[in-house]
């Protein structure tokens, strides 16, 4: 059962329009918990469009008034802001929200009321958030900033940045060896819940492939002559002990299925993940098996496309931007859009193999449909340049500064000097700046699995970040506001 709202308000709580915060602080938390106290308080509209985006992703039954009560789609919004808005994990968001006493008032609670917000509690209901209704949210959030804010659509900027995946750095030895960890593990649970034997030296399976990787190592740092026959020597042991464990671990999955068949009983659903998951770890762990092989042993130069960086994020992308201190980044390309006011227009994690001059175009007359043909102005950097893109470009955006890569031709040099060119240039640096608090925010490394739920995290760091930049124009009004009146009363004695 959802609520939009704790249904109960307790005895002693803070009404949401009272709860007074310290604007002299510069804590990041200040600004997204004014941005939310205002929305709660003067923009009833749109915080009933973004509640109702909410409802649509928690309901999990057909009827919404069975079972028990859970948290409430403000609570959702609330602790969904605050994640990445101040770049917090599960723990810290649970222990802020069970000890935070603005935040709890913002919640709807007393100062003496005993709730608690369990981590598994909130990770489970704000995975529940599907990445669309996180980019529907901040872009109500980003039109009512643009209502309070000084032509915010006079210019935008785009620019793209990696997200890294949070792994290892990948190489032969340590895939094969997450491989061999992977399937014993599973491997284990499943015998030891349908009492299937073979797997009672499930630990020294594991300790001899870390010891293996360990020899490795050595070897790989070595300078001895004879590096490259120790090296083809450890890596078949390695390949040797791999193979073994996935006979072993097919084994187990043929004598699951030959029980269930053999008492005719039905496989849980839980064990029947289990196995599919284990089928997938010994199928990727046979497949980097196969490249180390070919590489190693047979000396075949493995492409880029063919390569796995990890078990555990399949997707994960090699990108070689050649900027240090970190030329070679593991995860993918983000591109975001930047408005004068510095809200993020928009944000998106850009496909395999896709890079800058091949999505813009789109992206921009999204855009401008979105807003109505606002934008006056639109800066890039050289990675986005086309003789197509700026031609694309012009015919939907009235100034484009769009530097050419490479020699530049008589007419090229005119445009680049031009003076609103070149304005819009020095101003496109600031980009640079809303990465960096992406950054800040959580985008340096995503810490979720799985390719929903990176996508999950950039939609909500760029609510978070929205948030962030709406609370900060409300506390500086405020600000002026109170010398104003300040300077009146002066003024008046």
């Amino acid at each position: 059962m959802r609520h939009r709202f704790i249904i109960q308000i307790p005895l002693g709580a803070v009404a949401i329009k009272d709860i007074e915060l310290d604007l002299t602080s510069r804590h990041e938390l200040v600004p997204i918990l004014m941005a939310l106290q205002h929305l709660y308080v003067h923009c009833k509209d749109t915080l009933d469009i973004i509640l109702g985006l909410i409802d649509a992703d928690m309901r999990c039954a057909e009827n919404p008034n069975l079972g028990c009560i859970g948290m409430c789609h403000w609570e959702n919004l609330v602790l969904a802001s605050l994640r990445l808005g101040c770049n917090l994990d599960y723990d810290q968001l649970a222990d802020l929200a069970t000890n935070h006493r603005k935040i709890r008032q913002l919640l709807g609670l007393s100062d003496w009321d005993d709730k608690l917000y369990r981590r598994s509690t909130i990770h489970d209901n704000l995975n529940r958030l599907a990445p669309d209704t996180l980019h529907a949210i901040s872009d109500l959030i980003v039109h009512y900033g643009h209502e309070i804010s000084r032509q915010p659509l006079k210019r935008v900027r785009a620019d793209s940045f990696v997200v890294k995946k949070n792994i290892h750095y990948p190489t032969d030895s340590s895939l094969i060896v997450d491989g061999i960890r992977t399937v014993v593990n599973i491997s284990r649970k499943v015998a030891r819940k349908f009492n299937i034997t073979g797997w009672r030296k499930h630990g020294y399976f594991k300790q001899r492939a870390k010891k293996t990787l360990r020899k490795l190592t050595v070897i790989a740092r070595s300078k001895k002559a004879d590096k490259d026959m120790r090296m083809k020597a450890a890596y078949r042991d390695l390949l040797e002990q791999a193979e073994q464990v996935i006979v072993k671990a097919e084994t187990t999955i043929s004598a699951v299925h030959h029980l269930a068949a053999k008492y005719a009983f039905e496989i849980p659903e839980k064990w029947q993940d289990y196995l599919s998951e284990l089928q997938y770890y010994i199928g990727g762990t046979e497949y980097v098996c196969d490249l180390s092989r070919r590489r190693v042993i047979e000396g075949e130069t493995i492409t880029n496309p063919e390569k796995v960086f990890s078990l555990f994020e399949p997707d994960t992308e090699l990108i070689n931007r050649g900027k240090r201190p970190l030329p070679i980044e593991f995860g993918h390309r983000v591109l975001i859009v930047e408005d004068n006011a510095g809200f993020i227009l928009h944000s998106q994690q850009m496909g395999i193999g896709f890079t800058d001059e091949k999505v813009i175009v789109e992206v921009m007359k999204n855009l401008q449909e979105r807003y109505d043909n606002q934008i006056l102005a639109a800066s890039f950097d050289k990675g986005f340049w086309t003789p197509t893109n700026l031609k694309q470009l012009s015919e939907i955006i009235p100034l484009v500064a769009l530097p050419k890569k490479g020699k530049r031709s008589e007419a090229d040099r005119q445009r680049e000097t031009d003076r609103e060119f070149g304005s819009t240039r020095k101003w496109h640096a600031g980009v640079e700046s809303a990465i960096h608090a992406l950054g800040h925010n959580g985008l340096q490394v995503c810490r979720d699995k799985g390719a929903t739920n990176y996508e999950r995290y950039i939609a909500m760091a760029a609510l978070g970040r929205n948030l962030h930049t709406l609370g900060k124009i409300l506390i500086d009004k405020e600000r002026r506001k109170k010398t104003k009146d300040a300077l009146r009363t002066i003024a008046n004695q």
